[in-house]
């Protein structure tokens, strides 16, 4: 940091206060969204794989740029990319509440999701330069309680909007909301002391555009399969998908000052970390994903009934978010397994509860929701603490980038794949059933590599 390191440091809960707002901003617009989709849906006339794009764009905008945005923010100062990030999200808010062409409110999805890219590795690299090492896991806790919040909140916001239908903007207001949210960050940005930059060098803009490539590459895949089933196009988009992968690896091995350090996964912590990271965000984005889109277009429950859903599991995710720190102390990072554990029993005994005619809004079902919610942010809220722990500050930046990067990515992934299986099946509820069965398969298939991570990392600390 800069000279005023000491003032910094004196200040830093309430800077802490300043630098997570961004991250409730971006945050409450997806969630939003994710209710207001099927009412821009029916209101644009969007096909299904059309709307899955809309929904899926934001998380790739983020994965393609995320690490790139840790970069960024190493060589050019978090807080001036973070000013950045919010100042664009804002305006791609504005013009996607005021058009009504498909192609640019898509185009506008994917900016908020390059402006969330620079602006979500600032937020984690800032808290980890910011505290020390004993204060870092109550911060993570707050970072993960904001996204509770957001989460709470956010879906349920989202319905109120939609159903209250202010000045006849239906979901525009999903959008138009950010803008004066965004000014108010803005506003505040300068109180945060101005950082210095620690990294002189060029950006690696050819692993930036492979990076890009492959990801784009893997979601056309999967689109094109769902759509027109495996096809030689979609063997076609595969190949490159492999092909443009085992370049980008081949080139930042090459580079003097790389997008990717590869070095980074040889620490099993964040490597190990990553893996279990995929694993358990692959289930939960396919469950809310699929959750909102058969509530509300083959159960005819409108955008606030939907948003309600949501709220037990937002409910306990806030309060074991807050918890998060306090009971891993107790149970360590098993915690992560006994969490995943549970998250897949309660898929499962939601599928049972459904497939037998209960409802969504049965007082068992809602029981078993919120327990969800609570293992949830157990075994979510501990991961940024438990994987960006003890790394070198100087790639604090690229490690945060990746994380999320990591995260976004399974966003995509879970929404195409669970997407591909909903449309294998002709009748829906037998298409919302094996999807909740698989979504517990993933969830268990989390928790055991959640277990092989906490012994793997103990025997790692045994040696060391």
């Amino acid at each position: 940091m800069s000279a005023s390191q000491n003032t910094y440091n004196q200040y830093r809960w309430w800077a802490l206060g300043i630098v997570l707002l961004p991250t409730l901003l971006i945050s409450l617009n997806n969630y939003m969204l994710q209710i207001a989709l099927p009412s821009m849906q029916s209101d644009l006339q969007l096909s299904f794989t059309t709307a899955q794009v809309l929904f899926s764009c934001y998380a790739i905008g983020l994965a393609a740029l995320l690490i790139v945005g840790g970069k960024l923010g190493d060589m050019y100062g978090r807080r001036n990319m973070l000013s950045l990030g919010v100042a664009l999200f804002t305006l791609s808010s504005l013009i996607g509440g005021l058009t009504s062409i498909t192609t640019i409110l898509i185009s506008m999805r994917f900016v908020q999701g390059l402006a969330a890219a620079i602006i979500q590795p600032q937020i984690l690299a800032i808290v980890q330069v910011l505290f020390p090492p004993q204060e870092q896991k109550v911060a993570f806790s707050l970072y993960g309680a904001v996204i509770g919040i957001a989460f709470a909140f956010g879906l349920i916001l989202g319905g109120l909007m939609i159903d209250w239908n202010l000045w006849g903007l239906t979901w525009r207001n999903v959008f138009f909301v950010n803008i004066p949210f965004g000014v108010l960050v803005l506003v505040l940005l300068p109180f945060i002391p101005k950082d210095s930059p620690i990294l002189k060098v060029k950006i690696d803009w050819l692993g930036t555009a492979l990076l890009m490539s492959s990801i784009l590459l893997a979601i056309a895949t999967l689109t094109n399969s769902q759509t027109h089933g495996v096809n030689i196009l979609t063997i076609f988009l595969l190949f490159l998908t492999v092909m443009s992968t085992r370049l980008l690896i081949k080139v930042e091995k090459k580079q003097k000052h790389p997008l990717i350090d590869l070095n980074i996964f040889t620490n099993k912590r964040f490597s190990l970390g990553i893996i279990s990271l995929v694993s358990i965000y692959l289930s939960m984005f396919a469950l809310f994903f699929i959750l909102s889109y058969y509530a509300q277009n083959f159960l005819g429950y409108d955008a606030k009934a939907t948003s309600i859903i949501y709220f037990p599991i937002g409910l306990g995710f806030f309060i074991t978010s807050l918890l998060a720190a306090q009971i891993t102390q107790f149970l360590g990072d098993l915690i992560l397994y006994y969490a995943a554990l549970t998250m897949s029993i309660c898929i499962a005994l939601l599928a049972i509860l459904l497939y037998f005619d209960w409802t969504l809004q049965h007082t068992l079902v809602i029981a078993v929701l919120f327990i969800y919610g609570l293992s949830l942010g157990l075994a979510t809220t501990p991961l940024a603490s438990i994987i960006l722990n003890g790394l070198p500050l100087h790639i604090v930046g690229v490690a945060s980038g990746i994380f999320n990067t990591a995260m976004y990515l399974a966003n995509s992934f879970a929404v195409a794949f669970i997407s591909m299986l909903f449309s294998s099946f002709m009748l829906p509820s037998t298409a919302f059933s094996m999807c909740l069965v698989s979504i517990a398969i993933a969830s268990l298939i989390a928790a055991a590599l959640f277990f092989y991570y906490q012994k793997t990392l103990k025997k790692f600390s045994n040696f060391s």
